[in-house]
């Protein structure tokens, strides 16, 4: 019951804020976005204490709500990002507001704003962390479906924040590429219906029980779908092309959530698979797995390398943190420390992006572009957010102590001399790309506030939240090196 609650309140908080209409303050609107935010998160912790009865939902014999060590991890993870970025909402909004105001003071600039409403926006937001509760906490396949699906539906209005033709582009872009992944999931969620010829249902815990009893060539040909649609959606190559678009064109906020929360619903989904494919098809999975992953990181690599807008590269810093994930199950499904490993890249790559998305925000904010070419003299106009970028870049590209330095050392010894070399080879054309660009942003001297300063103090004061999100980074990055070190994993 306590998970349904999860999913209910901030629908409710949603209706709320809807019910309030135009005419509502906009601070009711945002205090209603940390109400909610504050409420879920207070019931995931609920959930580390109470009991396994109060953490499944049962209806007609049939377990429909349920979490396990993943989920729940993942489902706590989600819920703090998003409170993190409802804090971080109550004042980015308002520097939102102030800009618009500043740019429409301008001589010959249009009178009409194009900021979707907040009573439109912050309900989306509500709805879009009820549907990933949901997608996280689901045990019956078909649930999980419906429930990915309405990530994509409730979404999509966030990424036209701005309003603006590129905005709504990728917008449609996104509807359209990940609604035809979520199809050929649906397809594939049916053929493990059809393997069973028990017809039981869909439950997880039932049918990985009967793992051994499934059609192997059902199974098979579920597995090759599900990583297709579930992969569009976890922004995989080559299945990640909405990814780049609508995490430029998005706010920073609505980035983060996209980045650090969605794609580890979708990467769950795809886990949730694996789990009950019969032993004769744990090898096949694997190579799938593997070759996608590898097909991720070379991708992101080439699209990194002089990269001109900031923002899609660190969406295509996203796609290569998906196919390192790819890449840690594919070799975990049977070692229990990859799959500790998954889970902490899992973490570790949520809160750094985090941190990169919510500071591209600001930076967007303050120079009103988004291309490396027109971004200089950060470190002099912008400090505050000149260094935490630098240094959440330095972090996501695996630099002690970022959690992910663990992860990824991990899985080069895990991949041999040959696999883990080409992960080490590709991993360093990433970070030459990316610390290329960084680099250029911050050296140098711009003009850009010789007549107008505003909108870079707006940006510095918006440091608070990523700067706290990267501390938490840097500490579990700490704290997992020190726990390896005493288990004696290193050696």
């Amino acid at each position: 019951m306590i998970l349904l609650l999860a999913v209910i309140l901030p629908v409710l908080a949603a209706l709320a804020i809807v019910i309030g209409g135009r005419k509502a303050p906009p601070a009711r609107g945002r205090n209603w976005l940390l109400a909610g935010a504050v409420c879920h998160l207070l019931l995931c912790l609920m959930t580390l204490r109470l009991g396994k009865s109060w953490t499944i939902l049962t209806i007609h014999d049939q377990e429909w709500l349920a979490l396990d060590r993943f989920s729940s991890t993942i489902l706590l993870l989600t819920s703090a990002l998003f409170l993190w970025v409802a804090i971080h909402c109550r004042f980015w909004l308002k520097a939102e507001k102030q800009l618009l105001e500043i740019n429409q003071a301008e001589p010959g600039a249009s009178a009409h704003g194009r900021l979707l409403p907040e009573w439109i926006f912050l309900p989306c937001l509500l709805a879009f962390l009820a549907a990933m509760t949901l997608a996280i906490c689901a045990s019956n396949l078909g649930l999980m479906w419906v429930a990915i699906e309405a990530t994509t539906l409730v979404s999509a209005p966030l990424i036209c924040f701005h309003r603006s033709a590129a905005a709504l582009e990728a917008m449609w872009k996104y509807l359209l590429i990940c609604s035809v992944g979520i199809g050929l999931a649906l397809l594939g969620t049916f053929f493990v219906a059809l393997a069973d010829e028990s017809h039981f249902g869909l439950n997880l815990a039932i049918l990985a029980g009967r793992a051994e009893a499934l059609d192997a060539r059902w199974c098979k040909a579920a597995f090759i779908l599900i990583l297709a649609g579930y992969g569009t959606k976890m922004g995989l190559a080559p299945f990640h092309t909405w990814l780049p678009d609508a995490h430029s064109e998005a706010p920073g906020p609505v980035s983060a959530l996209l980045s650090a929360a969605l794609l580890n619903c979708s990467f769950l989904g795809i886990l949730r698979f694996t789990q009950f494919m019969p032993e004769s098809l744990h090898d096949f999975c694997k190579t799938l797995l593997l070759a996608l992953g590898f097909l991720s990181l070379a991708t992101a690599a080439f699209f990194i390398i002089r990269q001109h807008d900031f923002k899609r590269m660190l969406a295509y810093s996203s796609v290569e943190h998906m196919g390192l994930l790819a890449l840690l199950w594919g070799c975990g499904m049977r070692d229990l420390t990859m799959q500790t490993a998954t889970l902490w890249h899992l973490i570790g790559h949520s809160l750094l992006k985090m941190v990169l998305f919510l500071v591209a925000g600001n930076i967007l904010l303050a120079y009103g572009t988004r291309s490396v070419t027109a971004v200089k003299g950060m470190f002099s106009s912008t400090t505050r957010n000149a260094f935490l970028f630098i240094a959440a870049v330095l972090l996501v590209c695996g630099t002690p102590p970022s959690p992910l330095f663990v992860t990824e050392l991990l899985l080069v010894c895990q991949l041999g001399p040959w696999g883990g070399g080409a992960v080490l080879l590709l991993l360093f054309l990433v970070c030459a790309g990316m610390l290329s660009t960084v680099l250029k942003m911050c050296m140098g001297t711009s003009t850009r506030f010789a007549n107008e300063t505003r909108p870079a103090r707006l940006a510095e004061e918006l440091f608070a939240v990523p700067a706290v999100v990267l501390m938490l980074a840097i500490l579990f990055g700490g704290a997992v090196c020190f726990w390896l070190t005493r288990m004696n994993v290193w050696w």
